[in-house]
């Protein structure tokens, strides 16, 4: 979480532990996931930056899976629908991950996957790049072992595993939202109710270490993200430039 200290200073740079964690579990997913996790190029422009339906949203979602290595991955896209008690799913779908406080999340039977969707998330552009990259990156880990975290970890690691598959700019960016419950007004959406697995500083860490790992410089991914996200960004990126061994999982190396 950001931290402020002496009520003015801004801590854009995770813990320690954070740091160390983020390093070994972006390490392990990059090394699990196949070339799209080892191209030299992160994804950047989304084909509708802003879906007005589920329409748009299913091709958004199909395009993005095309850059990914993810374009023989067949889903269905169901709505949430309103009114408690009605149950969206056929049945024996499981979640992968934890639902709860999320507008995007994908299930599972066997190798089917529906990904349900609160429509109301259309409004805030941001969440819907951040909860796609989330759920592809859900979906690459399901398709390559599953996770090796601890349960209450998992949404941390659906996230890393967006960020790997070169999504991480869309990850930092809705990661502002949702830290701060702010959408800059006029959304409607009760935010503080929504949850994300990483921090911003830990979002933004991750993309740091992942545009070094992939030979990238910083400024292609800091021209790309909103003005907060990107001082954070920055502070991870000099930090990483000053210790490349994060991204040989030294976890000595993560002290400042």
């Amino acid at each position: 979480m950001i931290r402020f200290t002496g009520g003015s200073a801004v801590e854009f740079l995770p813990d320690e532990d954070a740091r160390a964690w983020v390093a070994d579990g972006l390490q392990e997913l990059a090394a699990r996931l196949g070339e799209p996790a080892r191209a030299p190029r992160l994804v950047l422009d989304a084909p509708i930056p802003k879906p007005r339906d589920l329409d748009d949203l299913f091709e958004l979602i199909c395009g993005v899976q095309a850059e990914v290595g993810q374009h023989d991955v067949e889903f269905t896209l169901l709505e949430l629908p309103q009114g408690a008690g009605r149950e969206p799913l056929p049945r024996d779908f499981v979640p992968l991950g934890r639902p709860e406080g999320q507008l995007v999340h994908t299930f599972a039977r066997g190798d089917e996957l529906v990904v349900v969707v609160a429509p109301a998330i259309l409004r805030v552009p941001a969440l819907v790049l951040a909860s796609v990259a989330r759920e592809l990156g859900r979906i690459a880990v399901f398709r390559h072992g599953g996770h090796r975290v601890e349960p209450e970890d998992r949404e941390a690691d659906a996230e890393l595993a967006g960020i790997a598959l070169g999504l991480g700019v869309w990850v930092a960016n809705g990661s502002y939202v949702y830290e701060n419950a702010c959408c800059g007004g006029g959304c409607g959406l009760d935010l503080k109710s929504l949850r994300a697995g990483l921090s911003m500083p830990e979002a933004c860490f991750a993309l740091a270490l992942d545009t070094h790992r992939r030979g990238l410089s910083p400024r292609v991914a800091a021209k790309h993200l909103e003005a907060t996200q990107k001082a954070a960004f920055k502070k991870s990126a000099s930090f990483v430039d000053r210790t490349p061994e994060l991204v040989g999982r030294e976890p000595a190396a993560l002290r400042e």
